[in-house]
């Protein structure tokens, strides 16, 4: 009996030990959201075993299956005592830095610290085992939900419409999400890619060399529009037969001036395409090298602010909206823990869409800040832009219209709708939107 009661007495003074040296460890780095960790690694306040990594562990007196550990030194739990299983140790420097910039994107908190969860101890006679559990330790450490994987998302960084995936990554998924320019080209090139977003043009254009690229949900629509100088004898859509359009080939903007124009019985074939960028177009219309210029905004407005009321406007809504898609692959959608990250994602992305949708007071200053706009211009052409909170449904509709416009770019035979159909995954999207 008293020999028992001494090693009670020594396990409740370890942990007590543990505690304050995993308070004592706590870094004084930025923690993202509440319960996570700091960059150097987690406290045990924090939710999670300090230094290196989390290690394992369970809650006093009972057993615990994924239980946050004590303090670990190069991943070696310093919980257990005789008579029980001692919580083992996560790998050592497994935080994620959280917060501001990182090189070619830009990183938002999460969780850091130990990877994984190591197991929590049997209670021998009473005594807590496996380690100290932090105070904010409930989530993971009481074998709630573990913290989401960190994600890796690729987008063109330089347009509106990847805005919702950043404001989603910094402000709205519950764990480490970067975002960096390259979209989908850089998703099916690199390995440590997870997401990546463009619009269909380029899901059509990838996908033939790359099959398992798979479309998830959608970022954002956008209303293209032509801008025109009237001076350059241009009073109706028909009148740009003949004339030069300046936009950039192989893209969303280049199929919108195919669409437009067969509405009044040309094609793109009837207008001379005059190559130029999203800085570049508005110089082009007002010194006059072009008769007309389309890209997605805020280039337009630009240009048309540009010739002020020499300006005119042929918008259609009914013949096209660009659709900028998230992307995933088949490889990675089929890995349990990064899907269920992604699941989380897209609900963020759902959230940071009702923001755009229903706050825009709170969402345009974060596109400005992303694209160092003017704010301004920005109120200008927000209508434009649309954020449903969903994956589009006329989305494979859009694909095989649109494949036999992309095909004839390349001299390719258009796919079919059931060569097209794979292209699609809507799992992702009816996960996230039942009931977490």
């Amino acid at each position: 009996m008293v020999d028992r009661a001494v090693r009670n007495s020594k396990a409740l003074l370890l942990a007590c030990a543990v505690t304050t040296l995993a308070c004592s460890n706590a870094s004084s780095g930025d923690g993202g959201r509440a319960g996570g960790a700091s960059s150097a690694g987690t406290s045990a306040l924090g939710g999670g075993g300090s230094g290196a990594g989390g290690g394992g562990g369970g809650l006093a007196g009972a057993p615990s299956s994924s239980g946050t550990g004590g303090v670990n030194s190069a991943g070696a739990s310093l919980g257990g005592t005789s008579g029980s299983v001692a919580g083992a140790g996560s790998p050592a420097g497994g935080g994620f830095t959280s917060g501001g910039f990182t090189s070619g994107g830009f990183t938002s908190g999460g969780f850091a610290g130990g990877s994984a969860a190591g197991a929590g101890g049997s209670a021998g006679s009473g005594v807590a085992t496996g380690g100290v559990a932090g105070v904010a330790g409930a989530a993971a450490g009481a074998g709630g939900t573990a913290p989401l994987p960190p994600l890796k998302i690729t987008c063109d960084t330089a347009s509106i419409e990847f805005t919702p995936v950043l404001v989603a990554a910094q402000s709205f998924y519950g764990g480490t999400a970067s975002v960096g320019s390259g979209g989908i080209p850089t998703l099916l090139t690199d390995n440590s890619v997870d997401l990546g977003s463009n619009a269909e043009t380029q899901s059509l254009r990838q996908s033939v060399d790359h099959p398992n690229l798979r479309i998830i949900f959608t970022v954002t629509e956008t209303f293209y529009r032509i801008v025109a100088s009237r001076s350059a004898g241009v009073l109706t859509l028909a009148d740009l037969k003949g004339k030069s359009i300046a936009t950039i080939s192989n893209t969303s903007a280049a199929y919108y001036v195919d669409k437009m124009l067969r509405t009044v019985g040309l094609t793109d074939k009837d207008v001379t395409i005059a190559a130029g960028s999203a800085t570049s177009l508005p110089n082009l219309l007002a010194n006059g090298t072009v008769a007309a210029v389309t890209l997605w905004e805020p280039s337009p407005q630009v240009a048309m602010d540009r010739i002020g009321a020499d300006a005119i406007e042929f918008q259609d809504r009914s013949v096209y909206r660009e659709i900028v898609n998230l992307h995933s692959t088949a490889e990675v959608l089929a890995k349990p823990e990064k899907r269920r990250g992604i699941v989380a994602f897209v609900r963020a992305l759902i959230e940071a869409q009702r923001q755009f949708r229903e706050q825009p007071e709170k969402a345009k200053p974060r596109v400005v800040q992303a694209l160092s706009m003017d704010a301004a211009l920005l109120d200008k052409v927000w209508h434009n832009e649309q954020w449903l909170g969903t994956l589009v449904p006329d989305i494979l509709d859009i694909l095989v219209e649109e494949d036999v416009w992309v095909a004839a770019q390349t001299g390719r035979t258009p796919r079919t709708r059931a060569e097209l159909a794979p292209l699609v995954d809507d799992s992702i999207v009816k996960e996230a939107l039942a009931t977490p």
